[in-house]
């Protein structure tokens, strides 16, 4: 048996067989592979992007809340001035003489403590600002967490021996936790 090669029968070995293919073939497995990170590294500024968003929304949410809560504590019935006081149909104002019973007496506080542990509130104080300046709290809770305290200034009102009213200004403060 003799080996013979004829003319134009002669087979290539595997690796040399249609170069060119195989090129386009590579130059296509290149694209798709950069084509395929172009779009990860894309998707990965994407969601840090939205990440940020939904931070800076979450913290406008939780001021926004904390501030509702201004106004809720200002409207309390057990805080609110009653209908004998001149200002209480006019505008919003807290009774001092039920400030100090709520200070005092913790039946008060601990009715209210679902409501300040859902809005994630580690304090809420009352303060004179003229006056006496006395601080009144209406709850307090010792966290170790970081806080940021928003407040806002309401007239804090008693009623004098001569059923008239005597209002000072006060000053509502809400300490919320930051998450």
């Amino acid at each position: 048996m003799e080996n013979k090669i004829k003319k134009g029968k002669y087979r290539k070995p595997w690796f040399l067989i249609n170069k060119k293919g195989q090129i386009k073939i590579q130059e296509m497995a290149f694209v798709l592979v950069a084509v395929v990170f172009l779009f990860a590294l894309l998707f990965l500024f994407f969601a840090r992007f939205q990440t940020a968003q939904l931070q800076k929304m979450a913290s406008e949410i939780r001021e926004l809340r904390t501030v509702t809560m201004l106004r809720v504590v200002a409207s309390l019935p057990e805080l609110r001035c009653s209908s004998s006081f001149g200002t209480a149909t006019e505008t919003a104002c807290i009774d001092k003489d039920k400030l100090k019973a709520f200070d005092e007496n913790s039946y008060l506080r601990d009715n209210y403590k679902n409501i300040w542990q859902e809005a994630s509130i580690s304090k809420v104080i009352v303060e004179e600002i003229y006056g006496g300046g006395q601080k009144y709290t209406v709850y307090s809770k010792l966290t170790q967490e970081s806080t940021i305290t928003y407040s806002t200034y309401i007239p804090l009102c008693e009623e004098t021996d001569a059923r008239e009213s005597k209002c000072v200004v006060a000053k509502i403060k809400i300490t919320t936790i930051m998450p």
